[in-house]
């Protein structure tokens, strides 16, 4: 290793002078622990841009800041040394996931690792559907995206290789990344889960009759689906209509669920004291 090989992050973003990015484009050849650094982040970018739905060489919208490049302008410019490595990358998001089995994801993707939780509705995949007590978030997304910590991307990459769905939209809503959330939803197939998951954007965005135009064929086609009773129970809540989403939660109190069914009981409690 030397001093080219503590830049790679820096020539990434565009943050070398003119003199020093030339300088690692002459050493990247010469260095395979460059070389592999370089070619994992690459794959990185391109997958993470395949689960958003987007394109890595777009251009900006507008001219960036400083010395920081787009990763399409910096594609373009070093495309001689870049080539090799981008068809290296593209082979193994392709090759690799369906050759390996599935890693472990790591807690954070999830929020395995908190005590409570911050998203009153639920989610349909079960990983992200475990009980813990509600505790809103105080404050704006800062405080959320620091409350949380910063999701992964490598997680999300190989969780799009297997067509994740379900998986990924829980990841962006657990970290409050709604846009992201829903481009990916939009790209998902149809289905009751996918309603579901869907009704949790409607309701974020206090679109409640939305929410519950999504969820009455959900409970229609499947009575006892708890993350869609549990939703819509909370859809009625904030229309004010009180005995109705006391009797989702109630629905939701019956099924047994630890920990969901103790909170929907008391929400009906709650609700039917308002009601009077």
């Amino acid at each position: 290793m030397n001093a080219h090989c503590t830049r790679l992050h820096l020539f990434m973003d565009g943050e070398l002078s003119e003199s020093d990015a030339e300088g690692f484009r002459n050493h990247l050849p010469r260095c395979a622990a460059c070389e592999c650094g370089l070619r994992d982040l690459l794959q990185l970018e391109l997958l993470a841009a395949r689960a958003l739905g987007t394109g890595v060489a777009e251009a900006p919208a507008a001219k960036p800041e400083g010395n920081v490049v787009s990763l399409g302008a910096w594609v373009r410019k070093n495309a001689r040394v870049v080539a090799p490595l981008a068809m290296a990358a593209s082979l193994c998001a392709v090759f690799v996931p369906r050759m390996m089995p599935a890693a472990d994801v790591p807690a954070i993707v999830f929020l395995e690792n908190q005590t409570t939780r911050e998203l009153e509705a639920r989610l349909s995949d079960p990983r992200a559907d475990q009980w813990r007590r509600y505790s809103p978030m105080r404050g704006g997304a800062d405080g959320v995206e620091a409350a949380q910590g910063t999701l992964p991307l490598r997680p999300l990459a190989e969780m799009e290789e297997r067509k994740d769905f379900r998986g990924i939209v829980a990841a962006y809503v657990l970290h409050g990344q709604w846009q992201q959330a829903q481009a990916v939803l939009a790209r998902e197939p149809a289905s009751l889960a996918r309603d579901s998951d869907l009704a949790v954007v409607a309701l974020q965005d206090g679109r409640y009759q939305d929410a519950l135009a999504l969820l009455d064929p959900v409970v229609r086609a499947d009575p006892r689906n708890p993350q869609a009773l549990w939703n819509r129970g909370l859809a009625l809540r904030a229309l004010h209509q009180e005995a109705r989403a006391a009797r989702d939660f109630d629905q939701v109190a019956a099924l047994g669920e630890p920990g969901w069914s103790d909170e929907a009981r008391k929400l009906a409690e709650e609700l039917r004291a308002a009601a009077r």
